[in-house]
């Protein structure tokens, strides 16, 4: 891609795609950004800094803002008033579908008027985006933040069969025919793919979609907010583990939860830290096993990480899965499965484990590996931990931006 080409991003939320629109301003690629919701004027930005106001803060990054970045709040009301009415996680749901719909068709009438050279746009809400800039012949580029809806319907419908007393805290597998189709088209839309992780990858040539025209670009993480502190482990004190994220079977709790059956709290310890997806019922007849945190800010989880000794994330479904590097940022070896950005991260015995999906006798083993370890040899996991969740700063993800977009 030429250097004075521009770049138009578009996205209905947040994720990451306010990170990714940072990046492109400063490597000179950026034309205009156009969100939901978004907190462009400097002096309001310094402002809720200074307060400290969690709320607020998550609406902007600092260093991005001014005139490229085009905000529609309105479209994000019917959400906001949902939330504060208390609507239940299926009606939420619906609003976001719908929000990206509508978000969507505003931003294609735009850009057929616009013409940008590059389109990149956001899974979810840039279906007739991608279709308007293929109009006049526009380059285009779809995200996805998380693998490719075929296979996640398949082998998320699997595992309600093979836990069907988990399957209400599945999510993001039931979607309306109309937004489900929406999400199938995206990726057959767009010139070039970008997949967060070679499990994303993965699971879009597992539906159908051409592996020569999907990039892999993984996310960065905000390593330097992460509290780092040296870790030495005591072992005349329990190992204590950490889940954080929701609590559902979608990142397989179940099997971990079974796991922890084999370990007394003496020496094993299950910390969980995240909202509860479903009724919660099957999650509480094991509460015997674990120790149960609730929900917390991001801030409040990265000055926090370092209480725990290792993270444990046996995930089933994931398109890349953060929270791995900001364990790992803070100094925690990990263990997940290869359905995540774990292989990407993980050197077996050095920084973290591996495990199969749907096994929990391979996280026992884990557990057990990670248990026996010295002191030192701890102290020398959780170093490379660290250095492992450096290469994935914000600032190295520019870096493999413009390698990015220099193939194009």
């Amino acid at each position: 891609m030429k250097s004075n080409q521009q770049i138009v991003i578009s996205h209905s939320g947040k994720q990451h795609s306010y990170h990714v629109a940072k990046s492109l301003h400063e490597l000179g690629y950026l034309n205009q950004f156009y969100t939901s919701s978004y907190i462009k004027n400097r002096a309001l930005q310094k402002y809720f800094l200074n307060k400290g106001n969690q709320f607020w803060t998550r609406r902007f990054v600092d260093g991005l803002y001014g005139n490229k970045i085009n905000t529609n709040w309105q479209f994000e009301i019917p959400e906001y008033l949902g939330r504060c009415l208390g609507y239940d996680s299926k009606k939420i749901e619906n609003l976001v579908y719908n929000r990206d719909e509508v978000f969507d068709k505003h931003i294609a009438k735009i850009l057929s008027k616009s013409r940008p050279e590059v389109f990149w746009g956001f899974q979810g809400s840039c279906l007739e985006s991608l279709k308007a800039v293929k109009q006049y012949s526009g380059r285009t580029i779809c995200e996805l933040a998380t693998a490719h809806v075929t296979y996640a319907k398949h082998i998320l419908n699997e595992e309600k069969l093979l836990h069907p007393d988990w399957a209400d805290s599945i999510s993001n597998v039931d979607f309306p025919l109309h937004y489900e189709k929406r999400l199938i088209e995206e990726p057959m839309e767009a010139d070039t793919i970008i997949s967060a992780s070679a499990f994303t990858k993965f699971s879009l040539t597992e539906s159908g979609i051409s592996g020569n025209k999907i990039q892999i670009l993984p996310l960065g993480a905000d390593v330097e907010h992460i509290t780092y502190i040296e870790k030495k482990r005591d072992k005349s004190l329990p190992l204590k583990l950490l889940y954080a994220g929701t609590v559902t079977q979608r990142k397989g709790i179940a099997y971990l939860l079974e796991a922890m059956k084999s370990f007394h709290k003496s020496e094993i310890e299950l910390h969980i830290i995240g909202n509860v997806f479903g009724s919660g019922a099957t999650f509480k007849e094991y509460a015997h096993v674990y120790t149960y945190h609730g929900s917390m800010s991001q801030q409040e989880l990265f000055k926090r990480y370092h209480e725990f000794d290792a993270l444990v994330l046996p995930t089933i479904f994931e398109g890349f899965a953060l929270v791995l590097v900001e364990a790992m940022a803070a100094g925690l070896p990990i263990i997940t499965t290869p359905h995540s950005i774990g292989p990407e991260l993980v050197i077996e015995n050095v920084n973290g484990y591996i495990v199969p999906i749907r096994n929990s006798k391979a996280i026992v083993s884990a557990i057990e590996t990670l248990f026996q370890k010295s002191e030192e040899d701890y102290q020398l996991m959780s170093i490379q931990a660290r250095l492992t969740a450096l290469n994935y700063s914000w600032e190295n993800y520019k870096v493999r931006q413009n390698n990015f977009l220099a193939l194009l």
